[in-house]
């Protein structure tokens, strides 16, 4: 992990793109949260995302809502070997991130 958007990297990476257009960064946070209001006895990964410039003191306070509910992703349940079921879930979970991601793949 670097800090990306200090010194004159911010800057160059703004000079680089078309004029009229500012380059913001996003953060994605994910927790597995038990869902149990209307439907049943389930889990589920919350994907929330922010901004990244908006300052931590106020990303952390829930009342501000920084953060956003982007999706619910699922977690399933493998009837499989341990380590199978590790690498079934991950596969899993990382394309729904690709699909819930994907517009911000495609505008950056």
């Amino acid at each position: 992990y670097t800090d990306w958007m200090t010194e004159n990297n911010a800057w160059n990476l703004q000079m680089a793109i078309p004029r009229g257009t500012t380059l913001l960064s996003t953060i994605l946070s994910s927790d597995k949260m038990n869902i149990t209001a209307l439907t049943g006895d389930h889990i589920a990964h919350l994907l929330l995302i922010s901004l990244a410039n908006i300052h931590m003191d106020l990303q952390l306070k829930y009342s501000l809502s920084a953060f956003i509910l982007t999706a619910l992703l699922p977690v399933p349940k493998f009837d499989k070997k341990k380590q199978m079921k590790g690498v079934l879930e991950n596969h899993l979970i990382h394309q729904c991130l690709d699909i819930v991601l994907k517009p911000l793949k495609q505008i950056a």
